[in-house]
């Protein structure tokens, strides 16, 4: 496991408009940056940073709220969180980037598309919901089983991410103790309040998924399709929602490979 002392990564709190947000950095090249999903943090990159840091300057965020950034302190929407991911932007001198995002992160990539598609050279939606506020409260129950109770088992987790070592699992409960499970929840009912079929429907910016065949966000691949084409969706299979810590060579394929059409 990669920790803050490891030498595969820079880390730095940068101090922006929106609060403190913590980061880590590896590699050179075209810049890109990775925002992890709900109640995780930059960790959840810590197998793929090697590999994507051959081709590209790779930051890794932790979210307003979550990992070792500032507390959020009010209600965040999506449209909140993307602009302080730009005034992070601002703040380490970036102009222009390729943005991934995992779960939440790709909710904000969405956002990120509608309010400042000028700062982005593309999008990877990774394992992103993509669905109403109507599909949302159906599930309610679930969702609040899941963030409402930070500490997980391991019986629990091992469920969602293939191949989970007790390490791993430290980590997660670790990165959802930080966030806690008001911040959880929070992101959640922002979600659920977030027009995300819109959002992906008025995206001009080059956008590419990265899906799991297990992962619970299937329901949202006809709009992705409808909108980007089957050509821009990898499928990655025997991975759930976490494909980065599932399969992270093949993660690694998938996103350069991505980023690499964008680019021409």
């Amino acid at each position: 496991m990669i920790g803050t002392s490891d030498p595969r990564w820079q880390e730095a709190f940068v101090q922006t408009s929106m609060g403190r947000i913590h980061h880590a950095v590896a590699g050179d090249g075209p810049p890109l940056v990775l925002l992890h999903s709900n109640g995780c943090s930059l960790y959840e990159f810590q197998s793929v940073i090697e590999g994507l840091a051959r081709k590209h300057r790779v930051y890794a965020l932790d979210l307003p709220g979550q990992g070792d950034s500032d507390p959020l302190g009010k209600h965040y929407t999506y449209e909140m969180y993307a602009d302080a991911v730009v005034a992070w932007m601002d703040a380490v001198g970036i102009q222009r980037a390729a943005v991934a995002g995992t779960s939440i992160g790709g909710v904000i990539c969405l956002a990120l598309g509608q309010r400042h598609a000028q700062r982005l050279a593309s999008l990877v939606l990774v394992e992103t919901p993509i669905r109403s506020g109507e599909a949302w409260a159906k599930r309610w129950f679930s969702v609040e089983g899941n963030f409402a109770l930070p500490v997980q088992p391991f019986e629990a987790v091992t469920s969602r991410i293939r191949g989970l070592t007790p390490e791993l699992h430290k980590r997660w409960n670790v990165d959802r103790c930080k966030a806690g499970a008001h911040t959880m929840m929070d992101a959640m009912w922002a979600v659920r309040e977030y027009d995300c079929l819109g959002a992906l429907a008025a995206l001009t910016v080059p956008t590419f998924a990265i899906l799991g065949s297990n992962g619970p966000v299937g329901d949202g691949r006809e709009p992705l399709e409808q909108k980007i084409g089957k050509d821009r969706i990898a499928i990655m299979q025997d991975c759930g929602h976490f494909p980065m810590l599932e399969s992270p060579q093949e993660f690694v394929e998938k996103l350069l490979g991505f980023l690499a059409q964008a680019a021409r």
